[in-house]
């Protein structure tokens, strides 16, 4: 899974960050490929010879991730039977990653804004300070601006992470390259795993297209890795996905069948002009629609029960400019425009 290849609308952060020192903050919801990225940006620096570190500051209690971060000195508290080193001072030189940036307790933002400010450590039961060369990459996928507001994460060190802020689309944000990002890595994973896969059939691509996709470009990529593991006959099929994946897919399927879905309510300015008041309701319409169904437009214009080519051409007349059709049931290299 290639990280980079939805990050267009980033392009010119991401390659700031890759020829510059400065820190980086990355946000995105998970599985839009943070990690990924930042050992993307760490390869391409000047660092790249030098360690690259990662701490996931969510999975540690207070005490053993302060340890963890500024290492201890032997008796510091009663389980220390040796000194330890911590992740920053093991990144001399390279980078640090520190993913789940949110979780960070009050005290240790403190102490990690100190680090940053004057780049010296004092281990945990030591007064010596170290004095260390390391950028650090942090990422999140709560809204920090938001903990700043509710004074659960400190400004000034919001700032100094966030020197070079990165924001990761989610998948539903790349409904317009969905086929792509799907063709690459049916491709990758097909090299990787040595399969041979020449046809995805019909309703494996109207699962695919229909799902959601709340863990984002990681849970596609472990989806399509089983079915690619799975497949014994050069097609991805149905009985190809993971039983887990199927029993969420037909759960959401039912419970919106069973709830009923409905686009909201429609706000539409009333003129003398009739046909000026029709278009402001289709576009309000249209849209309300989109967003409803992931941005996909073979989707939603079966779920508004609408032929596609219909729908793509009066999108165009209300100046919706729907571009590139997305993912559906043909093989790469067909008309896009072609009727799912």
């Amino acid at each position: 899974m290639n990280c980079l290849d939805p990050l267009l609308m980033n392009r010119k952060t991401v390659e700031m960050a890759f020829r510059s020192d400065s820190n980086v903050l990355i946000l995105g919801a998970t599985g839009t490929g943070k990690s990924t990225l930042a050992r993307a940006i760490h390869a391409k620096s000047v660092r790249k010879d030098k360690p690259f570190v990662t701490l996931n500051l969510a999975s540690l209690h207070e005490g053993t991730l302060e340890s963890e971060l500024f290492g201890h000195e032997r008796g510091a508290f009663t389980s220390a039977d040796s000194r330890r080193v911590g992740k920053l001072e093991i990144a001399q030189g390279g980078t640090v990653f520190l993913d789940e940036i949110g979780e960070l307790s009050p005290r240790l933002q403190a102490r990690l804004l100190e680090f940053l400010q004057t780049k010296t450590i004092s281990p945990v039961g030591s007064n010596r300070e170290i004095r260390l060369d390391v950028r650090v990459i942090a990422a999140t996928h709560r809204d920090l601006a938001r903990g700043v507001e509710k004074g659960s994460f400190r400004e000034d060190l919001l700032h100094r992470l966030r020197v070079l802020s990165i924001q990761m689309p989610s998948l539903a944000e790349q409904s317009e390259a969905f086929g792509e990002i799907v063709h690459k890595m049916i491709e990758a994973i097909r090299q990787e795993q040595r399969k041979s896969i020449l046809q995805i059939t019909p309703e494996f691509a109207s699962i695919l297209e229909a799902y959601h996709w709340p863990g984002n470009f990681r849970e596609l990529h472990h989806v399509l890795q089983y079915a690619i593991l799975s497949s014994d006959d050069g097609r991805l099929k149905v009985a190809d996905f993971p039983q887990w994946f199927l029993d969420s897919f037909y759960s959401l399927k039912e419970m919106n069948r069973l709830t009923g879905l409905t686009l909201g309510v429609a706000e539409v300015p009333l003129s003398l002009d009739f046909y000026e008041t029709l278009a402001r309701f289709e576009r309000q319409y249209f849209t309300q629609a989109l967003r409803a169904f992931g941005g996909r437009f073979n989707l939603t214009a079966r779920k508004i029960g609408m032929n596609k080519t219909t729908f793509l051409r009066r999108l165009r007349e209300l100046q919706l400019h729907p571009g590139k059709a997305p993912f559906g049931m043909v093989p790469s290299g067909s008309d896009p425009e072609s009727e799912a």
